[in-house]
């Protein structure tokens, strides 16, 4: 191992730290067609890590949906997931991208990570067969948030080659519905929405008025609280009750508001942000509202 280790970081290495990061996020929008010599060079690294050959065949697919089809079409069996080993990962390869440039890790200690970075670079993602290699081409379209996350406000974040679309709203995943027609969702509709994410992006796409509105929300009770002067608020709505409350600061500086449902014999804001964070019963939570998460957690 020739690997060097760093104590500190000089004023040029931490600038090449900000621009790796700026060129990861910009080369997402960036289509690009394949390439096979790159596709080829990490073809070689994924399957000897396997101790498998690269199958002579290699198809390109337009979309994961296409991919997925191909590879239950080649098995006989139904095939729904992806290798998730391509664009997806530079996140994390970009860290030991920026390890390479300042001299951390030499040319071999790299190469594998490299080659995935470049594979990346060319190609969405793979489904690897044993008698065939299926890399999925890069988006026609790419849209995200100033944050880097997949986001598109009435439209797809992303387009595939054939024809598929998948929606975001700054980094969650969304049916189309939700991002091209999110008014049309009912009270019952918004109820049914499991998912706490995406129940807040419809809430954010529409606005707080609006699930006040369709939900016949009225406040109840409300309670600051003096540590974090973060704002609960209890309503009352048709069948339950719903806390309305701003989450802590987020790294980035966003506060987004969540509303979630709470038991329905809870009378006062503070009691129910307790009985959200414990297995308490609401009697309990109102006669004790306190929090203390060092005992409590």
């Amino acid at each position: 191992m020739t690997t060097k280790l760093k104590e500190t970081l000089t004023a040029e290495e931490e600038a090449i730290c900000e621009q790796i990061a700026a060129e990861y996020i910009e080369d997402l929008t960036k289509p690009r067609e394949p390439d096979m010599a790159i596709i080829g060079r990490w073809l070689e690294v994924a399957y000897r890590l396997y101790d498998l050959k690269v199958p002579a065949r290699v198809e390109i697919a337009a979309s994961p949906e296409a991919a997925l089809k191909l590879a239950s079409e080649l098995t006989g069996e139904k095939h729904d997931w992806i290798d998730w080993c391509g664009t997806g990962d530079g996140g994390w390869v970009s860290y030991y991208d920026y390890f390479h440039r300042i001299g951390v890790l030499q040319d071999d200690e790299a190469a594998e990570v490299l080659a995935l970075r470049d594979f990346g670079r060319v190609a969405w993602d793979s489904v690897l067969l044993d008698e065939c290699a299926i890399v999925i081409r890069r988006p026609i379209a790419l849209h995200v948030d100033e944050d880097g996350n997949l986001h598109c406000a009435g439209g797809p974040c992303i387009e595939w080659a054939d024809g598929e679309k998948d929606y975001a709203w700054h980094g969650t995943w969304l049916p189309e519905r939700m991002i091209v027609d999110p008014r049309s969702y009912t009270a019952s509709d918004y109820r049914a929405i499991t998912n706490t994410e995406q129940r807040r992006a419809i809430s954010e796409i529409n606005g707080w008025a609006w699930v006040a509105d369709i939900l016949g929300a009225r406040i109840t009770d409300h309670w600051s609280d003096p540590a974090t002067s973060l704002v609960y608020e209890l309503m009352s709505i048709e069948g339950g009750k719903l806390l309305r409350m701003r989450s802590p600061e987020l790294k980035g500086g966003a506060q987004p508001i969540y509303i979630e449902p709470v038991h329905e014999d809870l009378v006062t804001a503070q009691a129910a942000r307790k009985w959200q964070a414990t297995r308490l019963t609401p009697r309990e939570c109102e006669r004790d509202p306190d929090l203390r998460y060092e005992v409590e957690a």
